[in-house]
């Protein structure tokens, strides 16, 4: 069972200029991503990739906060990296 507070904070995520983020989806690339402004409604962002300095647009439930380990290793790490990164 969900309780409300979850599904306010999923629901609501909220980014800003300058965060940085990965996708969520299966199936996407590991590219790390910076939002850089809102695009057509509030819940799309025009986001860059960082590694090419291209830009797209990116769904608020498609993106998540890159985690620092995330960042410095400059891609989204798999559930398995990300649990070896909290057990070192």
């Amino acid at each position: 069972m969900t309780n409300l507070t979850e599904v306010q904070n999923e629901d609501n995520r909220e980014f800003l200029v300058g965060d940085l983020v990965v996708l969520t989806m299966d199936g996407t690339t590991d590219i790390l991503l910076e939002v850089v402004n809102h695009m057509y409604t509030p819940k799309m962002y025009r986001v860059k990739i960082l590694a090419t300095g291209q830009f797209g647009p990116a769904f608020h439930t498609d993106i998540r906060h890159a985690t620092i380990a995330e960042i410095n290793a400059k891609r989204r790490l798999t559930a398995t990296e990300q649990a070896l990164g909290e057990v070192s």
